[in-house]
């Protein structure tokens, strides 16, 4: 799978800036639960573009600013943005201690294949009394694209996880002090074609690997897609993000 979302990401990294609308978003809102000030050392896990680093950047200052990424064209796009690029798996950092004052990620962990280790271990980086936020994209996201799919047969979405699988998941770790906080998000696209096509951009249809893409189920597929999910305002896609802050006891 791993193998997957760096192909799928790699080809959306030129176009992942102007399609992932959503993204962006979800970025500016999980910068805006970072207490503003001063940080040595940042980690910003799946960083992608580097949209999460653009925001911070309006909040706080730093003397490092560690951007990792498991795709390194995505790290590319980075380039001159003051970070430390660092082409590396979220899920097998690099690091050893506890070496960060703040650490981020954002749209990114929902991509793990073992989040109940793998996110847990992301705090033993984390220094004592450093702080964190993390947005993953929840159950709920693409429900639409996920019913059209079950019903013709064409397409697949990424399965996620609830918002009350990640509530559990920190709650269970006893060294943080953490709140949560969910949001929704509508997008509305002019066709269900333009929808795909956005949607390939982002990168985001790693989970299809291995699925039937025929015409008739194609045809099918926006048939569907039209009569049960266009608004006055166009075609309908749903976000659910879960989000969760705090501070490392």
């Amino acid at each position: 799978m791993k193998k997957r979302i760096c192909q799928c990401f790699g080809k959306a990294a030129a176009s992942y800036s102007e399609a992932a609308s959503v993204q962006r978003i979800v970025a500016r809102n999980c910068a805006g639960l970072c207490p503003q000030g001063k940080y040595e050392n940042v980690l910003d896990v799946g960083s992608g573009v580097g949209f999460l680093h653009e925001e911070l950047q309006k909040r706080i200052t730093y003397r490092n600013y560690v951007s990792l990424d498991l795709v390194r064209p995505m790290l590319m796009e980075q380039q001159g943005s003051g970070a430390l690029l660092v082409a590396a798996d979220g899920e097998e950092l690099p690091f050893v201690g506890e070496k960060f004052d703040l650490l981020v990620s954002s749209s990114a962990m929902q991509w793990y294949s073992h989040p109940r280790k793998s996110i847990l271990q992301s705090f033993d980086v984390l220094k004592s009394g450093g702080r964190f936020a993390i947005a993953i994209f929840a159950q709920g996201t693409l429900c639409e694209l996920a019913d059209v799919s079950a019903r013709t047969g064409f397409g697949s979405v990424q399965k996620l996880r609830s918002c009350e699988f990640y509530k559990d998941l920190f709650d269970s770790m006893s060294e943080i002090k953490v709140d949560y906080a969910n949001e929704g998000h509508e997008q509305f696209f002019p066709s269900v074609k333009h929808f795909l096509k956005k949607h390939k951009q982002t990168g985001a249809v790693a989970s299809s690997e291995g699925l039937s893409w025929g015409k008739d189920r194609y045809s099918r597929f926006v048939e569907e897609y039209e009569a049960l999910y266009r608004e006055e305002e166009g075609i309908k896609a749903s976000y659910k993000v879960f989000f969760a802050y705090g501070e490392k006891l």
